[in-house]
């Protein structure tokens, strides 16, 4: 048996990051991924990532010419239904082709000192007493095991790992099911008109659907998602195309995907153990992107498991307890925020959420630039005001039904309080299950996604 200090499951940019991060601060790190090198990442080509995020989590870099490199764009525009009353944002945003990129981060992974398996899927954990202590793999027909002072889940939406956990682990080992995840459709598109190329992104919030380029000047992506299935999604599309002029274009292909839009696990820690990436539901809540919104936690994962693996043995809970509480404050507690807000929202009407663009409720430029450039959506007391006056106005002019606005106010209710919950997370396990409790009623409340 082989005897490494972190073990990672999956490659992709979570594994990929997690892995240099460990791998930088001296310690033995191997990575074991279910697809081969050839296929990794294959499922999508394009993503979009911020170009200060380059910046903020040290990674490699692209230019225009790499392989990696598609485009670059800073213009964004969110619409209302019928795309009036647009809200323009700005923020330098790099496209690059996924599996290349992928590559790329292996291989900076593997620069530090990171070993890589491809070929090699993840079969079930290896437990001492109540600690995570290494995993069982498939290399070349036979199954192998690794020894790990910690596993750290980055096998995406399956979660292979997390969900091998016993109940009574501080890790919640939940199975995410149709009506956590957005299933998206994207249509790779040749624009048939010169007037029509894309200089930026827009999207429509009401639809859950966007348009935005692609490595093709002359083309770009109409993406749609939509919770349960694909075909609900593309249900959602056909009425976007019904209520939204799209420019004359030609469909080239078709790519699909899901993204986890569930609440994270209440803990992302256990004795020798870590969930992060799509197996920690790690996605921004605004637009499901999960890429570096993950980097955020993996940052700070990173930083509490080496010095926690400064002393010897397994990594135990208790020193990894840190990960929830600095990542509550940093990223998480605002993400529950938006995420409740956003919930509650969506329950409007098409003419609803066209009055809600005009009037600046909720969807001004204000709130959309926050939830694009960072973790909170900040709502002073002045903007409560203005939403509240448009409310009572919607209210009388018949625009806006009473059932929606009681939605929408109990979803920025629910919101403040679990941003309050989450910022209080309790500093050691001790109190947790008090804290779960109170976290389970409120999120009963908020529901799921529709």
């Amino acid at each position: 048996m082989e005897n490494y200090d972190v073990v990672v499951i999956g490659a992709a940019t979570s594994g990929s990051y997690f892995a240099r991060k460990m791998a930088e601060q001296g310690y033995s790190v191997k990575v074991i991924e279910k697809l081969s090198e050839e296929k990794l990442g294959r499922r999508l080509d394009i993503f979009h990532m911020g170009k200060r995020e380059f910046d903020t989590f040290d990674l490699p870099r692209v230019k225009e010419g790499d392989p990696e490199w598609a485009f670059e764009f800073t213009e964004g525009i969110t619409a209302s239904p019928t795309g009036k009353f647009p809200k323009n944002t700005s923020e330098a945003i790099v496209g690059m082709h996924m599996p290349e990129y992928i590559l790329k981060m292996n291989r900076w992974a593997m620069d530090a000192g990171a070993e890589i398996e491809y070929s090699a899927p993840f079969v079930d954990l290896i437990f001492e007493g109540n600690c995570v202590a290494g995993v069982k793999y498939e290399s070349n027909g036979e199954i192998k095991e690794l020894k790990a002072r910690t596993v750290v889940d980055c096998s995406g939406i399956p979660s292979v790992a997390r969900r091998k956990l016993p109940k009574n682990c501080s890790v919640d080992n939940f199975e995410l099911q149709n009506n956590d995840m957005f299933y998206v459709v994207l249509r790779y598109v040749k624009f048939l008109d010169e007037k029509d190329y894309l200089h930026g992104s827009i999207g429509f919030p009401s639809y859950k659907s966007w348009i935005a380029p692609q490595a093709d000047p002359h083309g770009g992506i109409i993406g749609i998602g939509a919770v349960d299935s694909y075909e609900h999604a593309e249900e959602i599309y056909k009425e976007f195309e019904k209520n939204v002029k799209l420019p004359p274009h030609e469909i080239t292909h078709f790519e699909r995907g899901t993204t986890p839009y569930t609440r994270p696990p209440y803990s992302f820690v256990g004795n020798g153990f870590i969930a992060s990436g799509d197996a920690g539901c790690l996605t921004k809540p605004n637009n499901g992107e999960g890429v570096t919104s993950s980097m955020v936690q993996m940052k700070i994962a990173a930083e509490v498991l080496g010095e926690a693996l400064k002393t010897p043995g397994i990594a135990k809970k208790e020193q990894l307890w840190k990960i929830n509480c600095l990542y509550n404050k940093v990223q998480g507690a605002d993400f529950v925020s938006t995420r409740a807000i956003l919930t509650k929202a969506v329950c409007a009407s098409y003419d609803e959420f066209e009055y809600f663009f005009e009037h600046d409720i909720i969807f001004s430029e204000k709130f959309l630039a926050n939830a694009s450039s960072g973790p909170e959506i900040k709502i002073s007391l002045k903007d409560y005001v203005q939403i509240f006056w448009g409310i009572i106005k919607g209210i009388v002019t018949g625009k806006v039904r009473i059932s929606t606005i009681k939605s929408l106010l109990q979803g920025l209710t629910l919101g403040d309080k679990l941003k309050k919950l989450y910022i209080n997370f309790p500093e050691t396990p001790d109190g947790y299950d008090e804290w779960k409790d109170k976290a389970d009623a409120l999120w009963n409340k908020v529901g799921k996604m529709i």
